[in-house]
């Protein structure tokens, strides 16, 4: 179990490893993994799977809640609106296999006869650390919930970036430190956040609620909240605070956990503050609706969905599609459970065709349950035969 944070009396468990995927209304390019002009695919074949029977699809059916089935059938629906028509078939024919199941053993025997299974390679001149879909890694990302100030003062001193790109682009592709000084971005904030590492989570995560500390003091009144998800960023490298402590051996570099991050965090707060503010990365967000939060990317019809929606490369999985995962390692003669996500988002951090960050949902819980993801697995893509 991962430790908690505390930010103003919320527990959040962070995601502040490595650099996750979030979402946008805008779909701004530097939201993406990053593709150099005139640079091959980063895909170099294909394997096809028809033998479904290899891998135990009963408990990819979501059979326990009805939350689960609701849940299932609308992620189905949202990617039976990607642009790629052979998405839209695919997401249509699984939703119909669901609807017309009458139990999951049905359900498994008629994905066998309709669909096959895809796995990506990678091209050997890909930059390093990019993983094949035999060699896949998942990993979650949640939506933290934060106490903030519409206002800054000697507490609260870290900004939430406001949307800049048309009032102020001179200053869009700016490093961190010479960004938030600007009056001009000062001025644009949404929020201001009291914690380094708080203020990394909302940026990682890319979406959050943020209840303003500072309202709702009337008697009677609740404390006013806004919901905002990531619109773009200013297309600079991602740090991480664990990688900048571990670059000055604060914590193991090959075995650090985000309770390392967390008790250097609050052994050494003024390391945490520098480590965040050398993140030259800055994300820009805007206040988004209720309604569809938080907003997909390169699909429409609703927000995202816990435990179904995950952010993959668009590039290579274009947005809709249906992957499979299976944990690579199982016990020999035991079928490994197989599970489904849908691409519903992207994020410049998750490149290649073995990276995938599943959504786990908002608040402490979901965020807990996102920091312990790190598995080993193999990825495949649901096609039609």
């Amino acid at each position: 179990m991962l430790p908690r944070i505390n930010v103003h009396g919320v527990a959040l468990a962070c995601v502040v490893l490595s650099g996750c995927a979030r979402t946008t209304i805008d779909n701004d390019p530097t939201l993406h993994p990053p593709v150099a002009k005139g640079a091959a695919p980063a895909v170099a074949g294909e394997t096809v799977v028809r033998d479904l029977s290899r891998y135990d699809f009963l408990t990819a059916y979501p059979k326990r809640f009805i939350e689960q089935k609701v849940a299932f059938g609308a992620s189905c629906d949202m990617s039976a609106r990607s642009a790629d028509k052979g998405v839209e078939a695919d997401a249509k024919l699984l939703r119909k296999l669901f609807n017309d199941a009458k139990s999951p053993e049905d359900f498994a025997s008629s994905l066998q006869g309709e669909f096959e299974l895809v796995q990506v390679a990678v091209n050997a001149g890909v930059p390093s650390g990019v993983l094949s879909g035999k060699d896949g890694m998942l990993t979650g990302y949640a939506t933290p919930e934060v106490l903030v100030r519409s206002k800054p003062d000697e507490r609260f001193r870290f900004p939430i970036v406001g949307d800049i790109r048309k009032s102020h682009p001179e200053l869009i592709d700016k490093p961190r430190r010479e960004l938030i000084a600007s009056p001009a971005v000062r001025e644009s904030a949404i929020a201001w956040v009291d914690d380094p590492l708080a203020w990394a989570l909302i940026e990682t995560n890319g979406s959050a609620r943020l209840t303003f500390e500072d309202s709702g003091v009337e008697k009677g009144k609740s404390r006013r909240s806004i919901v905002i998800s990531r619109v773009a960023t200013n297309g600079k490298p991602w740090t991480s605070i664990g990688r900048w402590l571990a670059n000055r051996g604060l914590v193991d570099s090959s075995t650090y956990t985000f309770a390392d991050v967390a008790r250097e965090a609050g052994a050494h707060p003024d390391k945490t503050e520098a480590a965040a503010l050398d993140n030259e990365r800055v994300v820009f967000f805007a206040v988004v609706s209720e309604a569809a939060f938080p907003p997909p990317i390169g699909v429409s019809g609703g927000g995202l969905m816990a435990g179904y929606s995950c952010a993959a490369d668009q590039s290579i999985y274009p947005a809709g599609s249906v992957l499979v995962v299976v944990e690579r390692d199982g016990q020999a003669g035991v079928l490994r459970p197989a599970r489904f996500l849908f691409v519903h988002d992207a994020g410049g951090a998750i490149a290649g065709p073995g990276r995938v960050d599943a959504y786990f949902g908002e608040g402490t819980d979901a965020l807990l349950k996102a920091g312990q993801a790190r598995t080993p697995v193999e990825i495949f893509r649901l096609r039609r035969r």
